[in-house]
């Protein structure tokens, strides 16, 4: 997995975060700007647990992407930032800091921007918010997921069975519908390669890594559910507990 791009792909990212964490405790930014900041301790820490083979890096980078984007949801409002493109919640869930995932969820705009993001992708990290972090009834959990194959219309969308899976708390479909998300994953983004080339940063990071598989797979293991030891670009390394617990602030401390 490694690349010789890694160094310079990490080393970039937290460098570019230098600049931009001065602005984020002054309050001088925008959501793009914050969304730039946890997309770069996203790109070090997988960079990282491919660059070394080992988790403490990655956990901390997806610790301090969680919990940067909620002190700006927080402070700075959330009208800006449509639930859907609300990665950095991903972020805390992959790195297991649910505290810091139900601060994004009570911050977040939790209300669907008609117009300007699928109602799916809002509904995706809605249930996952609802049925994941907040624990919310059963009876509300299943009414979303009936709005969310009604948002479809007959279209295919993995992510759907994924979360009835866990909603059912089903292992084996699960499992299944997991593997099916993340095989199509992969063909999706080989296919869009043939026309639009990536962005180095993403080939050598992301390319091989689905952030949103491994918060699917932390939401089934807190919820009991038997999990596979290995999945396609979820690395059994990236799923280790973090042995620090690091604090709110994580984002603030340079690396």
């Amino acid at each position: 997995m490694a690349s010789k791009f890694l160094p310079a792909v990490i080393e970039n990212a937290l460098d570019e975060n230098q600049r931009l964490r001065r602005r984020l405790v002054r309050g001088e930014v925008r959501s793009h700007h914050v969304l730039t900041f946890c997309d770069n301790f996203r790109i070090a820490g997988i960079g990282s647990l491919f660059l070394t083979g080992t988790s403490e890096p990655f956990l901390r980078h997806l610790h301090q992407s969680g919990r940067a984007f909620a002190h700006y949801l927080r402070n700075a409002g959330n009208t800006e930032v449509r639930l859907s493109r609300s990665r950095p919640f991903f972020d805390a869930v992959g790195a297991g800091d649910f505290d810091g995932a139900a601060l994004i969820a009570r911050h977040a705009r939790r209300s669907w921007a008609h117009g300007e993001e699928y109602e799916e992708d809002f509904l995706f990290i809605e249930f996952l918010i609802q049925h994941g972090v907040l624990e919310a009834p059963v009876a509300d959990c299943e009414d979303l997921l009936a709005r969310y194959e009604r948002a479809l219309k007959g279209a295919e969308d993995l992510r759907l069975d994924v979360c009835r899976a866990l909603l059912q708390a089903d292992p084996e479909a699960f499992n299944q519908a997991l593997a099916v998300f993340l095989s199509d994953r992969k063909e999706q983004l080989e296919k869009q390669a043939e026309t639009t080339p990536f962005p180095e940063e993403f080939l050598a990071t992301e390319w091989h890594f689905s952030l949103e598989g491994l918060a699917l797979v932390r939401l089934a293991e807190r919820k009991g559910l038997e999990t596979e030891e290995d999945y396609l670009h979820i690395p059994s390394i990236a799923r280790e507990p973090a042995r620090i617990r690091l604090s709110e602030d994580s984002w603030m401390e340079a690396d």
